[in-house]
């Protein structure tokens, strides 16, 4: 059945900044994945942190999806470059890359790091660091990757927007989309072969699986997430309106999601 539906966390929530952590060390404590909503609504020259940010080297592998607003990711040492993530693009940060991300207005991003965030390996430098740590110096030929996200399902009542996956980025491990539910549909059973992290930005989702006395539901309400194992068979029910963020490791496939055959299904 599907995990217990975790209530997302603010892990910063400061005047203009909010994080909300829906998987990951502090929400889950699981380490394999954490994923983020981020909201800045500060304005340019407001000095906030989210225009000033430092630079760092994660350890880790982060995908940003730009839903409002820009991102300026800059990148490298010495001769530095910027790229510039507008809203609809998402950008790829392998892991030891060198990077600066920064937000020069109002933005709105959902952020996942493979494995999870944490302080211990986000590498934050200094404010005028002298040199380079040892271990970034044979990383400084990464750089970041941008792409423009693709819908691929547009259907009457469901949009499902890739931003990472077999079609926006050709990447068969992973693949992260933000869905668009406009009023009350269904889907039909499926089994995937992928394991699935969720995020429901608003609305309500309902899993209905098996359980001991029969079919089961178990609600996801707005601002909480939930983790559907590999080989799961659930149904997914929309009952109003939803937005939400579905996550695949590996990547999403058609042939990978199983599903059985039912008439009137959201994507059909």
């Amino acid at each position: 059945m599907p995990s217990t539906v975790i209530a997302g966390v603010d892990v910063v929530s400061i005047p203009g900044l909010t994080i909300k952590e829906f998987h990951g060390g502090v929400s889950t404590k699981d380490s394999t994945l954490s994923a983020v909503h981020e909201t800045i609504t500060v304005e340019p020259g407001s000095g906030s942190s989210s225009t000033n940010n430092p630079w760092r080297c994660p350890e880790f592998t982060e995908y940003i999806l730009m839903i409002r607003g820009e991102a300026h990711v800059e990148y490298g040492d010495g001769e530095k470059a910027t790229i510039v993530v507008a809203a609809g693009s998402g950008i790829y940060l392998p892991k030891g890359c060198r990077v600066r991300v920064n937000y020069p207005g109002a933005a709105e991003h959902i952020a996942i790091c493979l494995p999870a965030f944490s302080p211990d390996t986000e590498h934050p430098e200094g404010a005028t660091p002298a040199t380079l740590p040892n271990r970034i110096q044979g990383y400084l030929d990464l750089s970041p990757t941008l792409f423009a996200s693709v819908d691929v399902v547009k259907a009457p009542t469901l949009t499902i927007t890739e931003y990472f996956g077999n079609v926006a980025s050709q990447d068969p491990t992973f693949s992260a989309c933000i869905s668009k539910v406009d009023e009350p549909c269904s889907e039909a059973w499926q089994r995937p072969t992928f394991a699935e992290w969720v995020l429901v930005l608003s609305g309500v989702l309902h899993l209905e699986h098996e359980g001991e006395n029969g079919t089961e539901t178990t609600v996801v309400p707005a601002g909480s997430g939930v983790f559907l194992a590999a080989d799961e068979r659930v149904k997914w029910v929309w009952p109003e309106a939803c937005t939400y963020v579905p996550i695949c490791v590996p990547a999403f496939t058609p042939d990978g999601c199983r599903r059985e055959p039912e008439e009137g299904s959201a994507k059909d």
